[in-house]
């Protein structure tokens, strides 16, 4: 029998991580699902029993409010309900307007990048010694490449994705083959709160679909060609 590799997904209870966590719980495999939005984790939850799935371990907490501490403290509390993991998954993610960057309000500023920034590489620093050391262990940052490519009025969102394509890569370097793999993830954009706030005319049909990126991913994580 293939041993279960453990998840650990934040923002699970938004548009992508709830979709990742639900692929992860179906294909077998254990979860600990990571948000502020506790009712939003125990709806997941519900339905997960619901369709006979073993449920994901829920952990709530505010990322734009997390000190070091309380990130240390996740990462111990994470130990002693899974014991060791194989993949973190950095998925939370907020954005409340295109704007200039002169216009950016200084709390939303320092919400998102204490949010895309800070809290994921603390917290995976605080995870880094609970990885299993086995091949197909992984650090996956969720990136949008929009903001890569045309940088103009996305402000601290826009700033966020530049810190994670780089974090990205300066830990695959510095982990080299010893250490989990990095992946960069890119999706196409999907229909979710961030994406209707940024284009509004556009429908839920205009963006692409969502279920064949998280199975791509799971290609990716999986080494799968």
């Amino acid at each position: 029998m293939t041993k279960q590799s453990v998840w650990v997904v934040t923002g699970a209870a938004g548009t992508l991580g709830q979709a990742l966590v639900q692929r992860v719980l179906e294909g077998g495999d254990e979860c600990v699902a990571i948000d502020r939005d506790l009712k939003g984790l125990e709806a997941l939850s519900d339905l997960m029993q619901a369709q006979g799935h073993q449920p994901p371990v829920i952990h709530p907490i505010d990322l734009v409010g997390a000190t070091l501490q309380d990130l240390q403290d996740t990462a111990a509390a994470i130990g002693e309900a899974v014991g060791e993991i194989n993949h973190l998954v950095h998925a939370a993610g907020s954005f409340k307007a295109l704007r200039p960057l002169l216009h950016q309000p200084p709390d939303e500023w320092l919400a998102l990048t204490q949010l895309g920034i800070h809290a994921p590489l603390f917290l995976t620093q605080s995870l880094l010694e609970r990885f299993s050391g086995q091949a197909h262990d992984s650090i996956v940052w969720v990136i949008d490449s929009t903001p890569l490519a045309q940088p103009a009025h996305w402000g601290g969102y826009g700033l966020v994705q530049q810190a994670k394509a780089w974090m990205a890569k300066t830990l695959e370097l510095e982990l080299g083959p010893k250490g989990p793999r990095v992946i960069s993830w890119q999706p196409e954009t999907f229909y979710s709160p961030i994406s209707a706030q940024a284009w509004p005319a556009r429908g839920q049909h205009d963006f692409a679909e969502l279920a064949p990126q998280i199975e791509a991913l799971m290609s990716m994580v999986n080494n799968e060609s």
